[in-house]
C-alpha cells in the first residue's frame, strides 16, 4: 500500500559522477578583468529557477531602481493618465543628473511623465510626476517607503524620487527582486518599459517631443522590458524582464563599474547581455515525458475486475534545463499519490496524484497524474473492507473494552444478588 509521503522512483537517481551538473546560482560567475559587479540575479519564472546570483543580500545604493518605485506609486495613485500636468518651478528647481530639461509652464499628460520617468529615466520628469500626485516630495517619499514595507522590502529606505545617491538611502538586490516581481504584473508599467521610442502627446508643450528607451537592449531583444537602467556613483544598474511567450526571465545587475574610471561602457548592460545569453543559449525547454507515457501501474482497492490501474500524465512534462543535462540519467522523477492508496470507483480523467521532476534537490516541474479507464467498485468487497476497518478501529476496540467491563460489573452484581437471595432463603428455613 502507498502512503502519501512515499514516492515511486521510476527512473535512475542522479549520478554523482563526472556527468554535467545543473548550474547552480553559485556556479555561473560573471567575471571580467576590466570591471566588477556588486550584485546580479537571473531567474526563470516557468520553472521557478534561479539560474545565477551573487551578492543579492548585500546592502547597496538603489540608484535608478528608485524610479521603479516612483512610477509604481504614481500608477497606483488613481490619477487618470490623460490628465494634463503643468510643470512648476518647484518640480524642476535643484534637480540634477539625467534631465529632459523641463521648464516651468510646460504641459504634459500624466502618461507622458510616466514614459519620461520609466522609459527615458529623466530625473526632472520623476520629480514632476511625484509632485503631480502629492503636495510635497516628502509626502510622496513616505508613500514610497510605505509601499516598500507592504512589499516586505525590509532592507530598503528611500529618501528621494530619482535615485541620485544620498547617504542612508539603501536597498539590496533581494528587495529589487520583490519590487520587480510586483511590477511585471502591472500591464501599464510593462507596456511603458518595453517601448523603444515614445512620442509625447500632441498636447505636450515641452521642447522634447520623443523619448527613447534608456536601455539599448530593448531594441535588440524582442520581448524585453527595461524596468530600470541608469548610473550612479557606485556603478551602473539594469533591471530587465524578458518574455517571449514561452519563457520569461528576470535579469538584475547592480553596481557594475569599470576599473578604469574613464571607461564609458555601460557594464550593467554588458553583464545583462551575458546573463541573457546564458539563459537563451545554454538552456532549452524540453519535453521529458508525454501524456502517452504510462508512468506507473498501481493496485486498486474494492475492484473485483481490475487488480491494478495505469497512471498517465495529464499533460506533457516540460522542463527548462541546460543542454548538457541527460534527461533520463540526471533527472529524478517521483510519483505522489493522493491519500493512502487508489480506491474504486475511478473514472477516466480522475486526478489521483502528481509527478514531480527534480534535479539536485531542486523541483523543476509538477504535473497531475490521471487514470484513463473506469474502475467499478465491488459493493461486497467494499462492505468487507468496512467491516475489517471497523474491527481494527479504536472505536471497536474501545467498545469491546466497555462491553467487557460492563459484563464483568454485571457478573459481580449478579453474583452479589444471588448470594443475597441464598442468605435470605436460609433465614426463612
Amino acid at each position: 500500500m502507498l502512503k502519501k509521503t512515499v514516492s515511486l522512483v521510476i527512473f535512475c537517481i542522479i549520478l554523482f559522477s563526472s556527468l554535467s551538473f545543473f548550474l547552480s546560482a553559485a556556479d555561473y560567475e560573471l567575471a571580467d578583468d576590466d570591471a566588477s559587479v556588486g550584485a546580479y540575479y537571473l531567474y526563470n519564472y516557468e520553472n521557478g529557477l534561479c539560474m545565477a546570483e551573487h551578492g543579492t543580500d548585500d546592502m547597496i545604493s538603489p540608484s535608478a531602481t528608485v524610479k521603479m518605485m516612483t512610477a509604481c506609486v504614481a500608477l497606483e495613485s488613481g490619477i487618470n493618465t490623460s490628465n494634463t500636468v503643468t510643470v512648476t518651478s518647484e518640480m524642476i528647481d535643484g534637480v540634477s543628473g539625467r534631465k529632459m530639461y523641463l521648464k516651468a509652464g510646460d504641459r504634459l499628460t500624466f502618461l507622458d511623465l510616466i514614459y519620461a520617468t520609466v522609459c527615458g529615466g529623466y530625473n526632472d520628469a520623476a520629480t514632476a510626476l511625484a509632485l503631480s500626485v502629492s503636495p510635497s516630495l516628502s509626502d510622496f517619499i513616505d508613500k514610497m517607503n510605505a509601499k516598500a514595507k507592504e512589499l516586505d522590502m525590509t532592507a530598503t529606505y528611500y529618501s528621494n524620487v530619482t535615485g541620485m545617491d544620498e547617504t542612508g538611502m539603501l536597498t539590496c538586490a533581494l528587495d529589487v527582486i520583490k519590487l520587480s516581481n510586483y511590477l511585471v504584473k502591472n500591464e501599464t508599467f510593462i507596456a511603458v518599459s518595453s517601448t523603444v521610442s515614445y512620442k509625447l502627446s500632441d498636447s505636450a508643450t515641452c521642447d522634447t517631443k520623443t523619448i527613447s528607451n534608456r536601455s539599448s537592449l530593448v531594441a535588440s531583444y524582442k520581448g524585453l522590458s527595461n524596468l530600470s537602467s541608469g548610473s550612479g556613483n557606485n556603478g551602473d544598474c539594469a533591471v530587465l524582464y524578458y518574455n517571449n511567450s514561452e519563457l520569461s526571465f528576470l535579469c538584475i545587475v547592480m553596481n557594475a563599474q569599470a576599473k578604469n574610471v574613464e571607461d564609458t561602457v555601460n557594464y550593467a548592460e554588458y553583464y545583462s547581455k551575458k546573463l541573457l545569453a546564458h539563459a537563451l543559449n545554454d538552456y532549452s525547454y524540453r519535453t521529458v515525458l508525454t501524456e502517452k507515457s504510462v508512468v506507473a501501474s498501481l493496485p486498486v482497492l474494492y475492484s473485483s475486475l481490475s487488480e491494478s490501474v495505469n497512471l498517465y500524465l495529464k499533460e506533457p512534462l516540460n522542463v527548462y534545463i541546460p543542454d548538457s543535462v541527460d534527461e533520463t540519467a540526471d533527472l529524478t522523477y517521483n510519483c505522489y499519490i493522493y491519500g493512502d492508496e487508489l480506491k474504486a470507483p475511478l473514472k477516466s480523467g480522475d486526478t489521483v496524484g502528481e509527478m514531480i521532476v527534480s534535479y539536485g534537490g531542486r523541483i523543476l516541474a509538477t504535473v497531475p497524474l490521471t487514470v484513463r479507464t473506469d474502475v467499478e467498485r465491488s459493493g461486497f468487497l467494499y462492505f468487507l473492507d468496512l467491516i475489517k476497518n471497523y474491527v481494527l478501529s479504536r472505536a471497536f476496540v474501545f467498545s469491546c473494552i466497555i462491553f467487557v467491563c460492563l459484563m464483568t460489573a454485571y457478573f459481580f452484581y449478579r453474583q452479589k444478588q444471588l448470594k443475597a437471595i441464598h442468605r435470605s432463603s436460609k433465614k426463612q428455613r
